[in-house]
């Protein structure tokens, strides 16, 4: 097999597809949002309502076959503007933490309560770098431990740096369970709005 990054006609189809949304949607509106510093949620109506905001299309691009189709859609919407693709394309960090960690039944629960809907999109937030820590997983100090007479976990920490964080429908929290296990003791916490 020879390694190629000749996009197939799929991929471009996509890639001309974002490229047009770049475009017309977001190039327009980037001076604005950026001077504002506020999350651009009608361009995030605008990409869900055109399905490129959708666990739908995320999911399609991740199992593309060439690896390229994810990589081509945040290419061409970072051309667009970088502020409003991260607003865009955040999500996609928690969505995936959680499939790659949660049961399926988690992922059929809470995937779609972080994209939201075409009429009333949400977004998500990973929080894993630390003030201390930045992103270095192994040096994390949030803690988490299981609190028997509430029947709840209980997180204690503070974490930095996550895109969406604070305004997210859902945020997935990495803390240790067993800091003595190093990262092997970490856990992802699911927290709902």
């Amino acid at each position: 097999m020879t390694f190629s990054l000749e996009l197939s006609p799929d991929v471009k189809h996509v890639q001309d597809w974002v490229h047009e949304f770049a475009a017309d949607v977001v190039r327009p509106a980037a001076a604005e949002w950026d001077a504002r510093e506020e999350t651009p949620w009608p361009i995030i109506q605008e990409a869900a309502k055109v399905g490129l905001y959708s666990m739908e299309m995320f999911a399609e691009q991740a199992a593309e076959p060439s690896g390229l189709g994810m990589i081509v859609v945040f290419e061409e919407l970072f051309w667009g503007d970088a502020g409003i693709a991260l607003s865009i394309l955040g999500t996609g960090l928690a969505a995936a933490s959680l499939a790659a960690n949660g049961t399926p039944e988690q992922v059929g629960e809470w995937v779609p309560q972080m994209f939201g809907t075409v009429n009333e999109p949400k977004v998500a937030a990973f929080c894993s770098s630390e003030p201390g820590a930045g992103s270095d997983v192994g040096a994390i100090l949030t803690r988490a431990r299981y609190d028997e007479a509430t029947d709840e976990w209980v997180l204690n920490g503070t974490k930095t740096w996550a895109t969406n964080g604070g305004i997210a429908n859902i945020h997935v929290v990495v803390a240790s369970v067993h800091p003595e296990l190093g990262t092997r003791g970490q856990a992802s916490f699911i927290i709902p709005p």
